[in-house]
């Protein structure tokens, strides 16, 4: 036994020994401004490296509005695949105005800006209403090839305007979203 350990005790002192006759001195000939410069260069290559990997990267969409996801919060929510809508009525339930959730008065001031009501019917061949106490717009609405958002366009007296809805839960409840622009920032919420 006394022998086993005593070889393996021999072979490690080889080992190191031979270990130590390969070192060489190393010269070292950077001065601190070269090295600093290599360092520097390699930091910018990085730098080059992310911001390539970034602008790669893909850019996610509010269903096919075409409008990027980059804006308002309503441009960031999770938005829902839609089913048929036909024969459903949706009464309005509060919004957003320049990126902040309506309050009760804002509301109430909606409402009362629409005569006191605000709906939205959908109806069985692509026809939509949004009700108002002041008279109803008439229009068509036409999904998104993945069925997640709608195409709403409206005829208010001769004016036409169009609304891009999708669902998506606030809370816990399962809302219409209506943006009539794209900006994220401002929509009417309605719910069943």
């Amino acid at each position: 036994m006394k022998k086993k350990y005593f070889a393996c005790a021999m072979g490690l002192v080889l080992a190191l020994s031979l270990a130590a006759c390969g070192e060489e001195e190393v010269v070292v000939e950077n001065t601190n401004e070269e090295v600093t410069q290599e360092v520097q260069t390699q930091e910018v290559q990085t730098q080059e490296v992310q911001t390539q990997e970034v602008a790669e990267a893909p850019t996610e969409t509010v269903a096919e509005t075409g409008t990027e996801a980059e804006g308002g919060p309503l441009l960031q929510v999770a938005v829902m695949e839609i089913p048929d809508l036909s024969g459903t009525e949706w009464n309005f339930a509060g919004g957003m105005i320049d990126g902040v959730e309506m309050e009760e008065e804002d509301l109430n001031a909606t409402l009362e800006t629409y005569g006191g009501t605000l709906q939205l019917v959908f109806g069985e061949d692509g026809a939509v209403t949004m009700v108002q106490g002041g008279g109803n717009a008439e229009g068509t609405y036409e999904y998104s090839d993945d069925n997640t958002a709608i195409k709403m366009t409206l005829d208010f007296g001769g004016t036409e305007v169009t609304y891009a809805g999708f669902l998506s839960e606030v809370g816990d409840t399962v809302t219409l979203i209506a943006m009539s622009d794209m900006n994220g920032y401002d929509g009417l919420y309605f719910v069943q």
